[in-house]
């Protein structure tokens, strides 16, 4: 008969054993250092009269030194027996000692070993050789409750009545019973403050055991901060050194570019000192800029695109030289006037606008000519740019053309304006004013002009 396969058996009998296998080998994981066979420690047994705050998994000493920890504490009887585990190769020898103490100022308990004798620790530490800790809040909580049961009226009159009895005493006597009485009397005058005080050791031990946990955390807190303080002083000592490094490589660095530096650090004290001469226009000026900047924010915040005007950002009496200076090898025609004299002064009647103009008068013959290529006529003497009657090979090619003669001043336009009248020396030239066939007349004709309407 054939054995079946690993495949073919029984998956709820698999899958029970995969889930035993991987859970022993968790807890094996989380309790290895307790398992029996993997131990390497040697446990021993103490016993104490009391525990003292001492608890399992407690650290235990030798000569301050940590050489394993408590495994349990138990009560057996009226005693308690700790068992603890040792690391290591610490010999402990037949007379060795324990005792239960105090690690921190906050209660937490420690198990000191001493080793003592010769040999090897075979049995259990007895009580003779262990020593238990003191407990200042338990005698606190001792003392209080015992105090508060006193009955001080009652002890005040014993304390008076055993001085009567012995008042006729030897002086030596005397003068102790005396005393006793003063402290009788004392103890109930003070009783109140006395059990005040006591009340206030109990609550303050109370309030010492629930703190404990953090304070204890507290601590710890200030060992980390210790750490981190110590940490923080390497770095500021490293960040030291590399400013000192820093400082003597300046210094070389000076010394070697002295004579380089020394002009430049003069033109720098110039522009300082032309800083600080001009500091209130300069404050002046960021106060404007900062004006100018909100509006300017303004504006643009205000949609997708925006306005600027900018004032004389050119001005034409700076601009003329150059456009001049351009169009000189050119050539111009020399009855161009400027732009300032091609429109005729206003004339007519107070308050009555003159009639627009159907053409600027440049000043040329012929027909206006108003585009820069055609104001350009050549100079004399430039060749052609192509064959006789051919148009010109490309854009900058002008050969020079006569212009033709200027008109008479005061002509139609594009002729020039009008010269002054005979004795107006210094008036700009004029011409006749055109007179509007629909307006009144400001004036009668004379016998040899001719009337507005036509009639003789």
């Amino acid at each position: 008969m054939r054995k079946p396969s690993l495949f073919e058996r029984d998956p709820l009998l698999l899958g029970v054993v995969g889930i035993g296998i991987t859970a022993a080998l968790v807890l094996g994981a989380l309790y290895f250092d307790k398992l029996p066979f993997v131990d390497r420690g040697k446990s021993y047994t103490a016993y104490f009269a009391e525990a003292g705050g001492l608890g399992a998994d407690s650290p235990v000493q030798a000569s301050g030194m940590r050489v394993g920890q408590v495994s349990s504490v138990d009560l057996d009887g009226p005693r308690v027996r700790v068992t603890f585990k040792i690391d290591g190769g610490l010999r402990l020898g037949d007379r060795t000692e324990a005792a239960i103490k105090t690690r921190t100022l906050l209660g937490a308990k420690i198990l000191e070993v001493m080793p003592r004798g010769e040999g090897q620790l075979s049995g259990p530490i007895p009580e003779e050789r262990t020593t238990s800790p003191y407990q200042l809040p338990d005698a606190l909580g001792d003392l209080t409750t015992t105090i508060s049961g006193l009955n001080t009226d009652e002890l005040s009159t014993s304390l008076a009545t055993l001085a009567e009895t012995f008042a006729n005493t030897p002086p030596d006597l005397k003068v102790a019973v005396e005393g006793l009485g003063r402290f009788s009397e004392t103890l109930g005058v003070r009783d109140k403050q006395l059990r005040e005080l006591l009340e206030r050791a109990r609550r303050f031990s109370d309030v010492l055991g629930k703190r404990s946990g953090q304070i204890v955390g507290l601590v710890a807190d200030t060992n980390a901060l210790l750490v981190q303080l110590s940490s923080q002083s390497a770095a500021l000592d490293q960040i030291s050194s590399n400013i000192t490094a820093v400082s003597m490589q300046l210094k070389d660095f000076i010394g070697d570019n002295r004579e380089t530096l020394k002009p430049a650090l003069e033109k720098l004290n110039v522009v300082l000192t032309l800083l600080d001469d001009h500091r209130d226009d300069i404050r002046k000026s960021l106060k404007y800029l900062n004006a100018y900047a909100m509006s300017l924010g303004e504006s643009v915040g205000s949609g997708p695109f925006f306005k600027a005007y900018l004032a004389n950002l050119l001005p034409g009496q700076f601009v003329q030289p150059f456009v001049e200076a351009a169009f000189s090898d050119l050539g111009l025609d020399p009855s161009t006037v400027l732009p300032s004299q091609r429109t005729d002064p206003q004339t007519g009647q107070k308050a009555t606008p003159a009639l627009p103009m159907p053409m600027p008068r440049t000043g040329q013959g012929g027909d206006p000519r108003l585009t820069i290529p055609d104001a350009i006529t050549g100079n004399p003497g430039d060749q052609q740019c192509g064959a006789p009657g051919a148009p010109a090979p490309g854009p900058g090619c002008y050969p020079y053309r006569e212009p033709p003669p200027a008109p008479a001043p005061g002509g139609p336009p594009p002729g020039p304006p009008a010269l002054p009248a005979p004795g107006l020396a210094g008036a700009e030239p004029t011409t006749p004013p055109t007179v509007d066939p629909y307006a009144p007349p400001t004036q009668l004709p004379g016998p040899d002009q001719a009337s507005t309407n036509g009639a003789p």
